[in-house]
């Protein structure tokens, strides 16, 4: 469903992303792992059109959706097919980046209504779905400052599913949690992924990564280092930087 191939990303002379070759198959849940500043973020950000490359290719759903070279484009793609291409593509952030003047029901219901012009009845039956699903049904008429950050960030996962995206991108979304409220986005991103949703995501929370991940990729300075089954990774790492990586947070 998303594929990268010999993909670069560079800011100035910071070289952040270093020939990132990856496949991600239908129903995978692929978490990454690895130090503060080795590209993780970037990565899913260049995914989503948030950054554009420097060189390489990326594909989604077996379409190229960007293809430069030294910074410039070697594919003309439309603003058009680009903006077609990244609606199958959910994105839940470290921050949760909801519309503070809008109640949890409006913030889910912004993106149906503008982008797919979708009719009132058909968002109400989708947001109340998807706030039940959430487990925040109680709280469809609150404005963010009155959520809990656990709350919030349910409520940005809701707001990323509204528009039937194929794929899920997470960058690191517990992050900004107190340590009592990690759990319970957790447990939303565990039902996600047993109801087959393709995910990718960058991650500090190992235990999810071993218990759901399909398959693990440690990344550092701009690299994928290894890859593999989550209890390969995490019980026999094959690369010495894994080794030292897991040594310290493990």
């Amino acid at each position: 469903m998303i594929k990268l191939e010999h993909v670069y990303k560079s800011f100035g002379k910071l070289e952040v992303l270093k020939d990132i070759n990856l496949e991600v198959k239908p129903g995978e849940v692929v978490c990454v792992i690895g130090p503060s500043g080795s590209g993780k973020s970037t990565m899913l950000r260049c995914l989503n059109h948030l950054e554009r490359i420097t060189s390489g290719t990326i594909y989604i759903e077996g379409e190229i959706a960007d293809q430069r070279e030294n910074n410039k484009d070697v594919l003309n793609i439309s603003q058009e097919k680009v903006q077609e291409l990244c609606t199958e593509l959910g994105m839940v952030f470290q921050r949760f980046n909801l519309f503070p003047h809008l109640t949890a029901y409006e913030n889910i219901a912004i993106a149906p209504k503008n982008v797919r012009k979708q009719s009132d009845a058909e968002i109400k039956v989708i947001a109340d779905e998807l706030l039940e699903m959430v487990g925040l049904e109680d709280k469809r008429d609150e404005y963010p400052s009155r959520l809990s950050g656990g709350q919030q960030q349910r409520v940005a996962i809701a707001r990323a599913l509204a528009m039937k995206p194929k794929i899920m991108l997470f960058d690191e979304p517990t992050s900004a949690l107190d340590p009592e409220l990690v759990g319970e986005v957790l447990e939303v991103m565990k039902k996600l992924a047993n109801d087959g949703m393709t995910m990718i995501v960058v991650t500090h929370e190992m235990g999810f990564a071993k218990e759901v991940g399909t398959r693990v990729i440690f990344m550092d300075e701009g690299r994928i280092i290894e890859e593999g089954d989550p209890r390969e990774i995490f019980d026999n790492p094959k690369e010495i930087r894994t080794k030292a990586f897991l040594n310290k947070i493990l």
